[in-house]
């Protein structure tokens, strides 16, 4: 059993020992060769949920070796949504969403120490509906990203923004469409909290690919909310009565700003979330394009 001081520690050194995507991050050729590089992200998406299901199921007593398995056949269900959702098929970003939040929420199951499929998570846009077909409470429940809330707003007041509502179909999220470059970096694409900001007016085929990256880090927003900052929302949100009714009602999504501050401190190509994106979407949405 692993125990709960040395948890953080060893979570920390099996991720960096063995996350592929972070070699992908660093490898200028090998994160574009399709068979290595699916290999390698299939296999760090498993490791993800694995590793963060085994750690918690061994803070909280649980067998490790069973709640490994199981995470990681969720890991391994995310990525297949990952897959999914950079086809150029109508819809594929929704339906490559629901996939990998399917895969997520069987690993922050088993990591919580639930049945794989007691609690389900099916995000809509800045709406997460929760699906407990085995639990004992309602059969549907409903939270505001609180998140997406804010950077919905943000875009919506940004100049020359419009609210695509084709792509946001497609691609199973909150799509803004901007007549001017992103940012200093002249970026084609952007991601907050799970809504995408795209270049408008430029080359048609770049902003497609550019909007299917973007795709993949809405995917890595569930998945990281469902892994990690859920369960801390739901221990802060116990604290007092205001917090508990406001959490019935919004998750914070405090991963947003977690991995905006990451973001910051490092470097754009050694980050391992926009190495994945890069590969599966077959360009990066960063200034070097």
């Amino acid at each position: 059993m692993i125990r709960s001081r040395r948890a953080p520690i060893a979570l920390a050194v099996v991720l960096l020992a063995l996350h592929p995507a972070l070699v992908l991050a660093q490898c200028e050729d090998c994160g574009r060769q399709s068979g290595g590089g699916q290999g390698a992200l299939l296999a760090a998406n498993a490791l993800l949920g694995g590793a963060t299901a085994a750690v918690r199921a061994g803070v909280g007593g649980r067998p490790v070796l069973r709640a490994f398995a199981a995470g990681a056949a969720g890991g391994a269900l995310t990525f297949a949504g990952k897959r999914i959702a950079v086809e150029e098929a109508k819809g594929a970003g929704l339906l490559g969403r629901q996939v990998a939040a399917l895969g997520s929420s069987i690993s922050a199951n088993v990591a919580e120490g639930r049945g794989p499929v007691d609690r389900l998570m099916v995000p809509a846009g800045p709406v997460r509906l929760y699906l407990s077909p085995r639990g004992g409470g309602p059969l549907v429940t409903a939270r505001v990203d609180a998140a997406a809330v804010v950077a919905a707003a943000y875009a919506a007041v940004q100049p020359g923004a419009r609210f695509d509502p084709e792509e946001s179909l497609s691609s199973g999220a909150l799509v803004f469409r901007l007549d001017r470059p992103l940012g200093e970096l002249r970026y084609e694409g952007r991601h907050a909290a799970g809504v995408v900001m795209v270049r408008d007016g430029g080359d048609p085929a770049r902003e497609y690919r550019a909007s299917v990256h973007e795709r993949v880090h809405v995917l890595q927003y569930d998945q990281a909310f469902l892994l990690w900052s859920a369960p801390v929302e739901e221990r802060l949100m116990r604290s007092a009565r205001w917090a508990r009714s406001l959490h019935r009602w919004a998750d914070l999504g405090l991963n947003a700003p977690a991995l905006a501050g990451v973001g910051v401190l490092v470097p754009y190509r050694l980050q391992p979330w926009e190495a994945e994106a890069e590969h599966l979407s077959r360009v990066p949405a960063g200034p070097d394009q």
